[in-house]
């Protein structure tokens, strides 16, 4: 299958995209490309008209999410963090079932491709249920099954059995698909299972993805604990490398920035979700940049986002930034951008994170004609602080269309919605007796 955008807008210029099975074969000046310079063999063509409007741009990348989470969107609002974990979002999850987390997946994934994200880094409970709506959706990610002990050994060995079972298992897995491992943080996972996960990693070349430093209380407990500040700890249990990708961050001190640079470790910001948490804090992003902290960006689970919406989370990230430093030239917007591609890409392997001839078909087309994002001074600024996911027309994900003219192709929107709602719905009236 080979697809031609004809006419989009380009870093500024008009051009016409190939793409050729899974990847960019060419951009094209646009009077030059048409059907007729199809490759040789080419079975058959999809041409998308961009109509000399639609800016593209690569495909948006989440790096930290819960995406089931969809189920719990609005329930338990406006409480403190543990409080929310405690009383409303574990006692949910702890009977939810596998067939609730694919339609809850599906529910968040529909949402992001409707924002222009093509790859989800997902922490969660019943993986397959995860693995198999990813799969029917079409985007890429990785896929870890959440890791809490709280001390109990029988807890711990159930769940170092499965971990094993998914390793043995993740041959079966699609080519857009891949398993991570997923402990869920320092204070619920005992520095055994932690170190054991490590040595796991290393062993299996996998990535490790732990929430860490996201409350002062967080720290506070670590330092009591073991004498050291959490990425230290981490460091100690051997789970620093380039496979670590760190959820939150928002109380790490500049050694630790140092020390998790050094080790090529990534940090996810999430600003959205710390900002209505009320962590307290917001993660330093220029200290991370001097430190050659690479940082990318998610939104959390929509129970403490309430969206998905990465466009909207860039423009938070910037503003946030820029309020912290006292600086408006704090994360601008080219950089911003990069937290959700190029800096995304580096960190969860999707190639360059960039639209160009070799990469893979990761892509969306955006409209920027609304009233909302005219006059169109800058594309990139306009993307970042101007528009929303509403602004998205197309998406496309390793080589196949996911969504054409804001429709999307790859499931029936009505019925992923309305099994979604009938799920939550089942589970709360479970939840509460």
């Amino acid at each position: 299958m080979s697809i031609l955008i004809r006419d989009a807008v380009v870093d500024g210029a008009v051009r016409s995209i190939r793409i050729e099975g899974r990847v960019i074969s060419a951009i094209e000046e646009a009077a030059r490309a048409g059907p007729e310079r199809r490759p040789h063999g080419a079975s058959r063509e999809e041409v998308i008209d961009a109509g000399g409007g639609l800016h593209a741009f690569p495909g948006l990348a989440n790096g930290h999410t819960h995406a089931a989470m969809t189920l719990f969107r609005g329930y338990g609002d406006d409480l403190p963090l543990m409080e929310w974990l405690e009383t409303r979002i574990w006692p949910a999850e702890a009977r939810l079932t596998e067939e609730d987390v694919y339609v809850g997946t599906r529910l968040a994934l529909l949402e992001m491709i409707r924002g222009g994200t093509t790859y989800l880094n997902d922490m969660y409970w019943h993986r397959p249920g995860v693995v198999r709506a990813v799969e029917e959706m079409g985007v890429r990610a990785h896929v870890g099954s959440v890791f809490i002990d709280r001390g109990d050994a029988a807890t711990a060995a159930r769940q170092r059995d499965a971990v094993l079972a998914e390793i043995e298992a993740r041959a079966e897995l699609g080519e857009r698909v891949r398993m991570a491992l997923a402990p869920h943080a320092i204070y619920t996972v005992g520095v055994e299972n932690l170190a054991w996960l490590g040595a796991l990693a290393r062993e299996h070349e996998l990535m490790v993805h732990i929430h860490l430093s996201e409350t002062r209380q967080e720290v506070a407990a670590c330092l009591d604990e073991h004498g050291v500040r959490p990425a230290a700890l981490l460091d100690r249990l051997g789970l620093l490398g380039p496979h670590l990708v760190v959820a939150h961050g928002v109380f790490l001190d500049p050694d630790e920035m140092g020390m998790l640079a050094a080790a090529g470790a990534t940090v996810v910001t999430n600003p959205s979700a710390n900002l209505k948490l009320a962590v307290g804090g917001i993660f330093d992003y220029d200290a991370a940049r001097s430190a050659g902290l690479r940082v990318a960006l998610g939104t959390d689970g929509a129970a403490s986002n309430n969206n998905l919406d990465l466009l909207e989370e860039m423009k938070v990230a910037a503003l946030v930034q820029k309020h912290r430093a006292g600086r408006a030239t704090s994360l601008p917007a080219a950089e911003a951008l990069a937290l959700a591609t190029t800096n995304a890409a580096a960190a969860f392997g999707l190639g360059s994170g960039r639209l160009e001839v070799g990469a893979p078909a990761d892509l969306i087309l955006v409209d920027l004609s609304d009233p909302a994002t005219q006059p169109l001074h800058d594309p990139v600024s306009a993307l970042v602080y101007a528009a929303n996911a509403h602004a998205v027309h197309t998406t496309i994900c390793d080589g196949r269309v996911l969504m054409r003219a804001r429709q999307v192709l790859v499931a029936d929107e009505a019925e992923v919605v309305g099994s979604a709602v009938a799920a939550a719905t089942a589970l709360l009236e479970r939840v509460r007796g």
